[in-house]
């Protein structure tokens, strides 16, 4: 389930320090990792069957399957133009650049460039920018935290820390463990939140359903969605054992059905799209029936808003079993906003300190880029969701330059040629990473390819195999013929 949560996060799907220091010593939760599972979206697309109609006069619709095998045919027509008009003409007004920092010590040399320092709507290629930061402002092995304390009342304190893994296979762990200590039975549940600012929204957060579209907050679970299955008798039931079924899933469940018509069965996530606070309300009514769940009795209500009194007795801290470098090759792995932007936060909040806004955020990601001697870039988020976000190609390959120790953790073509990540909105395609050379893998090419505006679905992809054959492919082939 997790791999799929994860990616349905990803940008464009449609269903798609330490921190504060406790005053008390802390116990940590278990380091056994949680398996990811393929799982196949519940949702498919809906194909309509049109009966054929006789002749009216009127020229006939192309068929999508048609205009797709045009683009195909003109894309590929283009990629066989001589080099580098092949590129120059798939690219049009967009920007591409390839360069080689392996030959020369006065700095990269460039293999090809077009429109280089032109700026470009980045998409989700930004994620390569908080990740180089997160690496080094926080360090791989940054872990992520939940506090757990009890009051003289018999309070619950949950304290959020931003962690942005924290989905309900991590829960599970934690509330085991609290059972395991002696818990039986709680009052009320406190939700202490206070290391995010109140009520984020980004600049890109839309306020639909879609999972990729979901706030952040220092206590969000499962990404701050809700998932659930449609059973055959149509009624909205868990989709696994540790992630229960709230008064909100059924709401937005129910928000989320047909008009007068029953909801296909099936798996469903959705964003919480209320607001922050239902979102933080939704988290604790998680932990309080995955209490329930575990034998611990809950006489009281899920209380928001609140701060942890020093008063308040430790009980439990729970350590993710991902670190910051096994949560960064899921967020370049499937393009995960939400998990992106809980990084871009924490920086903040590590180098300004509490609460994290998205300007602390932002700052501490432009200390580095000057403390790298790297260019400034236009930043409003860490994900690319917003598209107020500019950059260049050439600004763009300043940030693969710092990030190539780390390029393995990027997605990588199935012949282990290409480390890439893209970007993808409406009117944009994106890519920037790194070409292995057969005979020197450990001094990749580095490449941007920026494009904005109506082009045809795949461009570039396209562009990246001219490149692939030209730099990689070509080179190889002519070396094995001497």
């Amino acid at each position: 389930m997790v791999a799929l949560l994860i990616s349905l996060l990803a940008l464009g799907t449609k269903f798609s320090p330490g921190a504060r220091a406790a005053s008390t010593k802390k116990v940590t939760g278990s380091k056994a990792q949680i398996s990811l599972k393929s799982q196949t979206s519940g949702a498919k697309a809906a194909t309509k069957k049109t009966a054929t109609k006789k002749s009216t006069g009127k020229k006939p619709r192309k068929s999508s399957s048609g205009k797709r095998n045009q683009a195909a045919a003109r894309l590929e027509a283009l990629s066989k133009l001589p080099w580098p008009e092949n590129v120059t003409q798939l690219a049009g007004s967009g920007a591409v650049l390839v360069l080689d920092n392996h030959v020369d010590r006065k700095g990269p040399r460039e293999l090809y460039s077009l429109n280089p320092d032109k700026f470009y709507v980045p998409a989700s290629i930004l994620k390569l920018v908080t990740a180089a930061a997160a690496l080094d402002i926080l360090g791989p092995d940054y872990e992520f935290r939940t506090d757990f304390a009890l009051d003289d009342d018999g309070g619950l304190w949950v304290v959020g820390h931003g962690d942005p893994f924290l989905v309900s296979e991590e829960l599970c762990l934690a509330i085991e463990k609290l059972a395991s200590l002696g818990l039986k039975q709680v009052g009320n549940i406190y939700l202490d939140t206070s290391y995010f600012e109140p009520d984020l929204v980004l600049d890109g957060n839309t306020f639909t359903s879609n999972p990729y579209d979901a706030y952040n907050g220092a206590l969000g679970i499962n990404f701050n969605t809700v998932s659930y299955l449609i059973d055959k008798g149509g009624r909205v039931v868990e989709s696994d054992k540790c992630t229960p079924v709230t008064p909100i899933t059924l709401d937005l469940a129910a928000k989320n059905k047909p008009k007068n018509k029953r909801a296909k069965a099936g798996a469903y996530r959705l964003n919480i799209a209320e607001s922050p606070k239902v979102a933080e309300e939704q988290s604790g009514l998680i932990i309080k029936a995955l209490l329930e769940k575990y034998g611990v009795t809950v006489t009281g209500e899920v209380v928001l808003g609140q701060t942890l009194p020093g008063s308040v007795t430790p009980l439990y801290t729970h350590v993710n079993t991902r670190n910051l470098e096994n949560m960064l090759a899921d967020v370049l792995e499937y393009s995960n906003n939400y998990m992106t932007n809980q990084i871009f936060l924490i920086m903040g909040a590590e180098v300004y300190g509490a609460p994290a806004t998205m300007e602390k955020g932002r700052q501490a990601v432009l200390d580095y880029l000057s403390r790298n001697g790297l260019s400034e870039l236009t930043l409003v988020e860490g994900s690319g969701l917003s598209r107020n976000n500019q950059v260049t190609a050439r600004q763009m390959s300043e940030i693969l330059s710092v990030f190539e120790p780390n390029l393995r953790l990027a997605k990588a073509t199935k012949d282990g040629s290409v480390y890439y990540k893209t970007g993808t909105m409406s009117d944009i395609q994106t890519l920037a990473g790194y070409l292995l050379r057969p005979d020197r893998p450990d001094e990749p090419l580095w490449f941007v390819i920026l494009l904005n505006g109506a082009y045809d679905p795949g461009t570039r992809e396209k562009i990246l195999s001219v490149l692939k054959a030209h730099f990689i492919d070509e080179p190889a082939k002519a070396a094995g013929d001497t």
